[in-house]
């Protein structure tokens, strides 16, 4: 009877320790976000993002060299783009979110082909443009 008890206690103690783990992780999250982000009033009134850069992992974390790379990037460049971090997943996973409005229409797509050549070829980096984030 006092095996049971026990068994029963420490399961109920460490299911009850997970969810507060996973609570205080979507309250670090939450806080990061906003330290990381940048003019947040600058998204579109409907939402939409001119260029959502996407760190994805499949088990193996983020590209931190493409990473690193990306903001690099972001730092040099003369008209120092505005944009939200948004972190969505447990291995580091992330939304560069950028509106682009310091830039004129032809200027956009430069820039986003230039951020492209800089971030260099990987699957574990996606691009969407003209849409609204997670």
């Amino acid at each position: 009877m006092k095996t049971i008890f026990l068994s029963l206690t420490t399961i109920i103690s460490l299911s009850l320790f997970s969810c507060k783990s996973k609570k205080e992780s979507n309250t670090v999250s939450k806080i990061n976000t906003e330290t990381n982000t940048s003019n947040t009033s600058q998204n579109i009134a409907n939402g939409t993002y001119r260029l959502i850069v996407s760190f994805i992992s499949i088990g193996t974390g983020v590209d931190g060299e493409a990473y690193s790379r990306l903001e690099k990037f972001i730092q040099d460049h003369p008209k120092k783009p505005s944009y939200e971090k948004k972190r969505w997943g447990r291995e580091g996973e992330e939304d560069f979110m950028f509106t682009l409005k310091e830039f004129k229409a032809s200027e956009q797509q430069k820039f986003i082909s230039d951020l492209k050549a800089a971030i260099g070829k990987s699957d574990r980096v996606h691009y969407k443009e003209n849409e609204k984030s997670r």
